[in-house]
């Protein structure tokens, strides 16, 4: 609180009203504040109370921002102006906008500010999801683009097996064709040999496949050709595609930390069981992962593979059975039974480290038999056998 002490000197009433009526004024301000700044129109003579009875204790220039206090006294103000209360005539006031405008320049700025970061934050997501729907676009043209170079070479490889099996049948025909023809050649010189001797007959008996009933020569019992089924003693079974035969006696190994997956569609001509071994130093410490049943027309999914380098061991065909060997479970298919083993195809399921996050491989097959002469073949040089598969 500021007062001028000249004026308590008087020690006369006016002067005491004006102590505590200043007192008043500073100790309300709180509660009193217009939150109102203005400026004098001319010059002002600051009173210590309401009226021009009051004495003057400041004077304030023409054109001098003041902050007005409360403006409930009739015709005057009580302003407050550098550090000290006292009371000016209303009408002597104008309002100052410099304030206001500023105040107004500040909120339309923040204004503006919350906006641009407001917009700045839909743009880095429409970034973000755009970024997003390129890499599941990249990542299905690539599916795509593998699958179709799959389908292409399983279409080579049958368009190449079936040229070879025309290729032998149209040899097997040409040699029969020459035999026919070279039967025939000596069958014409015969004749020509024998017309030259005079013979109106041929000289060589032909032998009657038709039997003699009046004949007493001892006739042999009809036979009848019966074929040995090896497998009849074995037990049939029926899987569901993504089981594991009991025949292996195993339980596959997964990490379920790892969302990746080899991804498998079997053709109408087979079903099929797969092997997978994770490939250790050597041979030896090579380790049986997963044994998985696919049914003929099925796409099965092996999922959550642990990390390392596989090779894949594939039994074809249909009708499977299993039995017991030495005490050991065996099984295998009954009709057409192929078996390979892929050591040359490696599949790497190891994650790899890159700038945009954690690469998790997945891998897709197909695998169906191929017609070819005399039954069916896998298209590949990787054959094993029904012993070598179950070991």
């Amino acid at each position: 609180m500021n007062y001028n002490p000249i004026y308590l000197k008087t020690r006369d009433m006016k002067s005491i009203f004006t102590f505590i009526l200043l007192l008043v004024i500073t100790f309300s301000t709180a509660h009193a504040q217009s939150e109102q700044y203005l400026m004098s129109a001319q010059k002002l003579e600051v009173r210590s109370g309401p009226g021009l009875n009051f004495n003057t204790i400041a004077e304030v220039p023409q054109g001098t921002q003041v902050y007005v206090i409360n403006s409930g006294y009739g015709d005057w103000s009580a302003i407050q102006f550098k550090k000290m209360n006292g009371f000016v005539p209303t009408k002597l006031l104008t309002a100052d906008s410099r304030i206001a405008d500023a105040e107004a320049a500040a909120a339309e700025a923040a204004a503006k500010r919350e906006a641009a970061k407001a917009a700045a934050a839909a743009a880095i997501a429409q970034a973000q999801a755009a970024k997003r729907a390129a890499e599941e676009a990249a990542r299905k043209a690539i599916a795509d683009a593998e699958r179709l170079q799959r389908e292409a070479e399983a279409s080579a490889a049958k368009a190449i097996a079936d040229a070879e099996a025309a290729k032998r049948s149209k040899d097997v025909a040409a040699r029969k064709a020459a035999q026919e023809t070279d039967e025939t050649r000596r069958a014409v010189e015969e004749a020509n040999r024998r017309a030259a001797q005079g013979s109106n007959y041929a000289s060589t008996p032909i032998e009657s496949t038709t039997p003699s009933y009046g004949s007493s020569s001892p006739k042999a019992a009809a036979s009848t050709a019966v074929r040995e089924d090896k497998y009849s003693s074995w037990e049939k079974k029926t899987y569901k595609s993504g089981a594991t035969p009991k025949s292996f006696n195993f339980k596959g190994k997964f990490d379920y930390k790892l969302d990746n997956y080899l991804k498998i569609k079997v053709g109408k001509n087979t079903e099929v069981v797969v092997k997978m071994y994770k490939m250790g130093k050597t041979k030896a410490e090579d380790q049986l992962v997963r044994v998985t049943y696919i049914n003929s027309n099925t796409t099965q999914f092996i999922r959550n593979v642990p990390e390392g380098e596989y090779y894949l061991k594939i039994a074809y065909g249909k009708d499977w059975r299993e039995t017991i060997v030495n005490g050991k479970k065996f099984g295998t298919f009954t009709k057409n039974a192929l078996y390979e083993q892929n050591d040359n195809q490696i599949l790497d399921f190891n994650t790899v480290k890159t700038s945009k996050g954690i690469n998790v491989p997945s891998y897709n097959l197909a695998l169906d038999l191929l017609p070819s002469s005399g039954g069916y073949s896998t298209g590949g040089d990787d054959d094993i056998s029904a012993e070598a598969f179950n070991k």
